[in-house]
């Protein structure tokens, strides 16, 4: 591997870290220079992907076991993008010393090791991919479980137990990633005290996706801690079956807002981008059940209308929001009362979108409303010069197609229809 320690600087100066690391340094000087790179000053800002590579080499080639697992330590720091980088390195370095090797053994040895750092890898690299893969193509033909060890659920499940939550979280995934069904084990780990935890158990049990998983979702969906049941829903769009809208569903009426609103934008994730769950089902769903209908002031509908406007794609993608804006719009236009001025409000802010699917779909909607207040709100809007520009647009649009359709239905009051085969027709129907 190249010896970035030589080439890599910050400005004009090299790294002094880096220098710490030089081989002639005991191991205890650089231990030191590995928790300087776990820790960066701000002098080394923008410099993460070489500190990465140096902290990898690290990992490779330190003599001494604790730096190496301080230098893992350091890696996860800087994000667990590093530590999957890791476990590909680990295993093609396995394989270019012994093409007979098998990284998954390697894998489940580090597991048992007495650093927690090297465990947390093991955990990882054990659910990182199937033998096939791991071997890389050339084995690409084999049986699948050529070379697999027959044992690596059971490993994986073992380190549940694991005193270092980031093991026992990476062990609870790849115990679902490697194949393991039996929930049993997963359940206390979704009353963990730590976050990191109960997040990797639901993301196990949506991986299962078994009947007996999907059970125990929905179970933590309705009578887990708030904190549970907010990670239930938020992750519940993973597992693409009807049994999931019903359980995000439900957990709209949920007594937490934070839930209410997660549960919200789950489902228009999971409508967005699942094949098992049809919009036009949860929308009559939501449209004519009781619970729903009388939820005061169209409660499910602003979720909903909160979802489409959330501008942050760590959270709802883009595909979420349009689903959310539609099914927000098809709930106001189904109430049989018609539209409230504070769901015509919102709709008028949803103008402004900066996604532009999110404010047409908006605009639609508004222009086949009929209510008291909507033309005068529109037009305040689309006359507002301090509005934004797009939205003014969308508004005047609006407001011209309420105008025709309000023409439209006075033409339909007042003018009278006379089949006429001749212009004659019509003159002698009025002259009689």
């Amino acid at each position: 591997m190249k010896d970035d320690s030589r080439s890599d600087r910050t400005g004009d100066e090299r790294p002094r870290a880096f220098a710490l690391l030089d081989e002639e340094n005991d191991a205890a000087t650089r231990l030191e220079a590995v928790e300087a790179l776990g820790n960066p000053s701000s002098s080394m800002v923008g410099s993460e992907r070489r500190i990465a590579d140096r902290l990898l080499r690290v990992v490779l080639t330190d003599d001494d076991a604790t730096v190496r697992a301080e230098a893992i330590d350091a890696l996860y720091f800087h994000g667990d993008r590093y530590i999957d980088e890791l476990v590909s390195r680990v295993a093609a370095a396995v394989r270019r010393r012994d093409g007979d090797a098998d990284p998954e053994m390697v894998f489940a040895r580090w597991l048992t090791s007495d650093h927690a750092a090297y465990r947390m890898v093991g955990a990882t690299g054990l659910g990182a991919a199937g033998p096939s893969e791991m071997r890389g193509a050339a084995d690409a033909t084999r049986s699948p479980d050529a070379g697999k060890s027959p044992d690596a659920t059971d490993r994986l499940r073992a380190a549940f137990d694991d005193d270092d939550a980031r093991v026992r979280a990476r062990a609870v995934r790849s115990y679902a990633a490697r194949g393991g069904e039996a929930v049993a084990s997963v359940r206390p780990l979704l009353r963990a005290p730590n976050a990191l935890v109960r997040r990797a158990a639901v993301d196990a049990l949506v991986s299962i996706g078994t009947t007996e998983a999907t059970d125990l979702l929905a179970a933590a969906a309705d009578d887990g801690s708030d904190r549970l049941r907010k990670t239930v829903v938020e992750r519940l769009h993973g597992l693409d079956h009807p049994e999931s809208a019903a359980i995000l569903i439900d957990a709209m009426r949920d007594p937490s807002p934070s839930v209410r609103r997660a549960a919200a934008a789950s489902l228009a994730r999971l409508v967005a981008d699942g094949d098992a769950v049809r919009g036009r089902d949860v929308r009559d769903r939501l449209a004519t059940d009781r619970p729903f209908r009388s939820d005061g002031d169209g409660a499910v509908a602003r979720l909903l209308s909160e979802v489409a406007s959330d501008g942050k794609p760590e959270r709802v993608t883009p595909a979420a929001r349009r689903h959310a804006m539609w099914l927000c719009c098809e709930l106001v236009e189904r109430d049989g009362a018609g539209p409230s001025e504070t769901a015509v409000s919102r709709l008028l802010d949803a103008l402004g979108s900066d996604d532009r699917y999110v404010a047409d779909i908006a605009a639609a909607y508004l222009s086949r409303f009929d209510a008291p207040a909507l033309e005068r709100e529109v037009r305040r809007l689309a006359g507002d010069a301090e509005a934004d520009p797009d939205a003014r647009e969308r508004a005047q649009s609006v407001l011209r197609r309420l105008k025709r359709r309000t023409a439209a239905s006075a033409a339909d009051r007042s003018i009278e229809y006379v089949y006429v085969r001749r212009p004659v027709d019509y003159t002698e129907k009025h002259a009689e």
